[in-house]
């Protein structure tokens, strides 16, 4: 992801369809486009698609996920989600399992119940490392995990899920587990030379050249821990029931709407998640 923001798209901007194929699904009619004889439109067509793609991750960086997006944060990548949803180039993504099948991860979500989780990471020596969806339509089955990390180790917990499709582009999830794995314990402290603190800068120097003695004793506890099982945790309650409609896939992001919530996500592996 681009550390500066280059949108040389404008956000009225719309890309250009020669004639369009009505496909219906939950939303009613998806205009899309034809080929021209000598294939000109297409070239056109598909950099229109990459260049929203890129304004939209670039619009995504550094909102934390979307937690700490602003008002113009949220209302651009509403906007550049529109487009890319006007011009999905898979009209039957639950159909194109080569694209849907594999692991996600996540850019920006503006889903209120996944917040609070983000909140988290804005703690103090506790961030979000990554929030990612594995999705398998050979056992019909999800895995939402998210990872925190601490200087000291790396926490994971995934909720599992089964899903049936309803149709073209909506799925049908029920959760149905838990999963607490055990702490991987870093080999060394990864303490940062600064920490703000309720918007105090506090050095961490020497906090780190009093730790330099402690790394052997870190060492040996990982290899203990990291042999534990992890816990799993029955999810109970009508809570359990959710829906995903996929509105935007290709072989690199994937946009999906459920339960009042919007989710991005980029494939693992994507060219979208490089730096």
């Amino acid at each position: 992801m681009s550390l500066l923001f280059s949108h040389n798209l404008p956000l009225n901007s719309t890309a250009p369809a020669p004639s369009s194929i009505p496909h219906e699904d939950e939303w009613g009619s998806d205009d899309r486009f034809s080929v021209t004889s000598n294939g000109s439109a297409v070239v056109e067509y598909d950099c229109k698609i990459e260049d929203l793609k890129r304004c939209l991750v670039d619009s995504v960086y550094g909102t934390g996920l979307g937690f700490s997006a602003s008002a113009e944060e949220r209302a651009e990548v509403t906007e550049l989600v529109s487009q890319l949803e006007r011009v999905n180039p898979t009209p039957a993504p639950t159909e194109a399992v080569e694209l849907l099948d594999g692991n996600w991860i996540l850019l920006y979500t503006a889903f209120s119940e996944l917040l609070p989780l983000l909140a988290v990471g804005n703690a103090p020596l506790l961030k979000v490392e990554k929030v990612c969806q594995s999705i398998n339509t050979s056992s019909f089955t999800i895995d939402n995990s998210i990872t925190y990390s601490t200087p000291f180790a790396n926490f994971t917990s995934t909720a599992s899920a089964n899903f049936e499709i309803r149709s073209p582009s909506r799925i049908q999830v029920e959760f149905k587990e838990g999963t607490f794995q055990p702490p991987k314990i870093k080999s060394n402290v990864d303490l940062p030379e600064n920490v703000d603190v309720f918007g105090r800068n506090i050095n961490l120097s020497p906090v780190k050249q009093s730790l330099n003695p402690l790394q052997e004793a870190v060492s040996n506890i990982a290899g203990v821990i990291s042999g534990q099982a992890p816990v799993k945790v029955p999810i109970p309650g009508e809570r359990t029931k959710s829906w995903l409609l996929i509105t935007y896939l290709d072989k690199d992001l994937r946009i999906s709407r459920g339960d009042g919530g919007l989710f991005v996500l980029a494939k693992e592996g994507s060219p979208l998640l490089d730096p």
